[in-house]
C-alpha cells in the first residue's frame, strides 16, 4: 500500500488574497484599502495593499478625491492619500439608520450608556485612556475591559449621532 504525500503547503494569505482579488474589482479593493488608511500615504503603498496598478490606483483616488471620500496633500515627493474622516463618520451614521429603526437605535443608546457607566463605576475613572494609564501589563481582564469600554463608547457616540442626524432630517425635509 503507497501513501500519498500530502499537497505543498500554500501560503494561507496568498490564497485569501487571490479570493480577494477574484472577488472584488480593482476599484473596489482601492477603496476598501483607503477606507483604512488614516495617515497620509503615498499611492505606490495603496496600489501595492489593493493589488493593484499604480497608474490605476492614482485614477482611482483622484475620483474619489472629487467626491470627497479621499483626501490628499501634496508634498516634494508626491501626492500623498488617506481617508476623508468625514466622510468616513457620516458613511458610518447613515449605515446605522439604514440597518436600524430610531427605536432601536434609542435602546442600543441605552444599552451603551449602561456599558460605559459600569466601567466608570466599576474602575473609578471617566474614561478608557485613564483606565489603560493605571492597568498593569499582566491585567488581561483590565485590558479586555479596555477595549470593550473604548468600542462601546465609540458605538456610543456614533448610535447619538445617528439618532440627531435622523432628527435633523425630519426638521429639513
Amino acid at each position: 500500500m503507497e501513501i500519498e504525500a500530502p499537497p505543498p503547503y500554500e501560503d494561507v494569505n496568498e490564497a485569501a488574497i487571490e479570493e480577494w482579488k477574484q472577488e472584488t474589482t480593482t476599484r473596489e479593493r482601492i477603496r476598501s484599502v483607503v477606507t483604512r488608511i488614516r495617515e497620509p500615504t503615498p499611492a505606490s503603498t495603496i496600489a501595492e495593499r489593493a493589488r493593484a496598478s499604480e497608474p490605476v490606483v492614482r485614477d482611482t483616488l483622484a475620483d474619489l478625491a472629487d467626491l470627497g471620500l479621499v483626501e490628499t496633500r501634496s508634498t516634494s515627493q508626491g501626492t500623498l492619500y488617506r481617508r476623508n474622516n468625514q466622510m468616513y463618520l457620516y458613511q458610518q451614521v447613515l449605515e446605522l439608520q439604514e440597518s436600524y429603526d430610531e427605536d432601536e437605535l434609542v435602546s442600543d443608546l441605552q444599552n451603551l450608556k449602561a456599558t460605559v457607566n459600569s466601567f466608570r463605576e466599576r474602575y473609578g475613572v471617566e474614561s478608557p485612556a485613564e483606565l489603560a494609564q493605571q492597568l498593569e501589563p499582566d491585567d488581561a481582564d483590565g485590558w479586555e475591559d479596555h477595549t470593550v469600554w473604548k468600542t462601546a463608547q465609540k458605538n456610543l457616540y456614533l448610535a447619538k449621532a445617528a439618532i440627531s442626524f435622523s432628527d435633523a432630517r425630519k426638521v429639513v425635509a
